[in-house]
């Protein structure tokens, strides 16, 4: 799965274009930033006597493709607007500045020259994300791990709903089957309550990994997809690539190599990265273009509590 994991971050950027509804309630995952532009009269040029305006935005995990000023505009900042002091105000963000963080809000789109970003949005709360570096921190992730895969084992909607950020970034395609002529979506909470139980059936393997939070350590399942009878045989290559035989009463059988379905999860930059897919199988190793394929699934900690983030599919 070494390899996996290497191709799966090179392409973990790509992803399903996508633009919010003006006045959506929505959640934005990204780096909190302050910019500042000129500001009036002109909005032109601070150096040639334009008021300076520092702003805070929201730097973009996955950019935002929209049709609002130009056809198909990348759109990688959000820029955020204070409007019910009840809720949030500066000095309630500024302690995030520079860090990631999850933000919700209502959407509004580019009106005036005070305006920097094609995507607004009115801030109705900021949460910190933190990174599982520490020992504690691991521990406290692979707890509610554990309380996690309980609630997919129990099938209980409600539980494991609250695990999930909303929309989660990527796609669907590791939450529940496609067919082919169908165009892929953003896990929403609507989409997420339309197919409730076909992601509870995606996910359940991952219900099986063995999680040890004392140890801070998950260990892999692999279903073998030989019977126990194929097990007991000793195979060999041929000169064909995925080709293996093996020899029984006197005659020689050739057999393709196959799959295995495994689920594991790691530590990676702060993150708790769970997979579900396939890998070679240990006697008949099948061919890695069949063969290394996953859905990744990454959990993050918010404000200490685990949230699944986001998820892609390589493979």
């Amino acid at each position: 799965m070494k390899y996996l994991w290497l191709f799966a971050l090179l392409f973990s950027q790509a992803v399903l274009a996508w633009c919010p509804d003006e006045n959506q309630h929505i959640t934005l995952q990204g780096k909190l930033v302050q910019h500042t532009y000129p500001g009036p009269p002109n909005f032109e040029s601070i150096k040639d006597g334009d008021e300076a305006l520092t702003y805070d935005f929201l730097q973009l995990n996955e950019p935002l493709e929209c049709n609002i000023t130009s056809a198909d505009e990348q759109v990688p900042e959000v820029q955020l607007i204070f409007i019910d002091k009840t809720k949030v105000t500066y000095a309630d963000i500024a302690p995030s500045l520079d860090k990631e963080v999850i933000v919700t809000g209502e959407t509004m789109y580019l009106q005036s020259g005070w305006h920097f970003t094609s995507v607004l949005l009115l801030l109705d709360d900021v949460k910190e994300v933190s990174a599982a570096d520490t020992p504690e921190q691991k521990k406290r992730m692979l707890a509610q791990l554990q309380q996690f895969q309980q609630a997919l084992r129990e099938k209980d909607v409600a539980a494991l709903k609250t695990y999930f950020v909303f929309p989660v970034e990527g796609d669907t395609w590791g939450f529940f089957p496609h067919i082919d002529s169908q165009e892929p979506e953003k896990l929403t909470e609507a989409v997420f309550d339309k197919n409730a139980t076909k992601v509870i059936d995606s996910l359940q393997m991952l219900s099986d990994i063995a999680v040890n939070p004392d140890a801070q350590t998950l260990s892999e399942r692999r279903i073998n997809a030989l019977s126990e009878e194929e097990q007991k045989r000793s195979y060999f290559p041929t000169e064909d690539d995925g080709m293996f035989y093996y020899e029984e009463n006197g005659q020689k059988h050739t057999f393709e190599g196959t799959c295995d379905t495994v689920a594991g999860g790691e530590f990676e930059e702060g993150s708790l990265r769970l997979y579900l897919g396939t890998s070679a199988n240990k006697q008949l190793p099948g061919l890695s273009e069949y063969c290394d394929g996953a859905s990744s699934y990454i959990f993050k900690l918010i404000d200490g509590k685990l949230r699944l983030v986001s998820s892609f599919t390589v493979g």
